[in-house]
């Protein structure tokens, strides 16, 4: 049997659901990008405008998940893949840098707005487009909300607070555009265009800093917190403390929502190597229920071993 056949059988169920899920997402907004784009051309609303650089940076955003969800997926477990994580929060620190820089365009944009305010034309298309992008952001957010709930992973997290945020972002474009189109008689219906572009501007300042704030810490390996590795030594006392000599030391780090654990672990020298193994096995097995998200390392030394 070839080494890609072995792989083949090695595929989780659930990571293929989650890549479709991302190419879904990929596919549908880059789709959503040319009406969008034409709703902001034929009209004169810098809501629309600022909307379109929003789902600009947000494709890119999606685009990016997808191709490191797609390396990760597609790697196999004889090589370390601690850099994937920090791949995809290097992408997410260069999507909240594009987002700031969208931030700027539409908030000038929006007070410029609010300054000379203008009455909009040709906005039905942007308005319907715009209502039919809420149902299918609350599509894509409930998807992934189940699918991460089913198989909770960093990816699909970040996919499921996406849509909510595009969610929520596209009802701040409804509202705005729809009630400048409803009651263009009204003197204050004038000032909904420049306030809606202000609106989005803000929304893309806060998810800049979200995506920031989130990622650059993770940059950093940083071992756990001091109460999970003082668990990790407390379950191993209480449930295997009379099957090895000690806990020599215990080094972690974080990915995400990954964590990696290595254990140095002394056992008797007179232990047989099969009941040495099945030791071994035993207290993996029992992390592993205890930090579903961590890959475990356990390694047996000399007890008379200085580390």
């Amino acid at each position: 049997m070839t080494d890609n056949a072995v792989q083949s059988t090695n595929i989780d169920p659930q990571s293929v659901t989650k890549e479709r899920l991302v190419l879904l997402a990929v596919v549908t907004t880059f789709l959503s990008l040319i009406p969008t784009a034409y709703a902001a051309l034929i009209s004169n609303s810098t809501t629309l405008t600022a909307d379109l650089l929003r789902c600009s940076a947000e494709f890119f955003a999606i685009l990016l998940s997808w191709i490191i969800l797609k390396k990760v997926s597609s790697s196999d477990d004889q090589h370390y893949n601690y850099g994937f994580g920090k791949l995809e929060h290097l992408a997410c620190i260069a999507v909240g840098a594009a987002l700031f820089v969208t931030f700027l365009v539409s908030f000038f944009a929006g007070m410029q707005r609010l300054i000379a305010p203008e009455h909009l034309r040709n906005t039905t298309f942007g308005l319907l487009f715009a209502m039919l992008s809420v149902l299918g952001n609350v599509t894509m957010w409930v998807s992934n909300y189940l699918t991460n709930r089913k198989s909770p992973s960093l990816v699909t997290d970040s996919q499921c607070r996406l849509f909510r945020a595009k969610t929520f972002a596209t009802i701040i474009v409804v509202v705005s555009i729809g009630a400048s189109t409803l009651f263009p008689l009204h003197s204050w219906s004038i000032y909904l265009d420049g306030l809606g572009s202000l609106g989005l501007s803000f929304f893309m300042l806060w998810s800049a800093y979200a995506l920031v704030s989130a990622s650059v810490p993770d940059l950093i390996d940083c071992a756990l917190e001091e109460a999970i590795q003082l668990s990790i030594a407390e379950l191993l006392k209480q449930n295997y403390s009379e099957r090895f000599v000690a806990l020599k030391r215990i080094r972690s780090r974080r990915a995400g929502k990954r964590i990696f654990v290595e254990l140095s672990i002394s056992f008797d020298p007179d232990l047989a190597l099969r009941e040495v193994c099945a030791t071994s096995l035993a207290i993996t097995t029992t992390l592993k229920e205890h930090l579903p998200t961590a890959e475990i390392v356990l390694v047996p030394i000399d007890a008379d071993a200085t580390l």
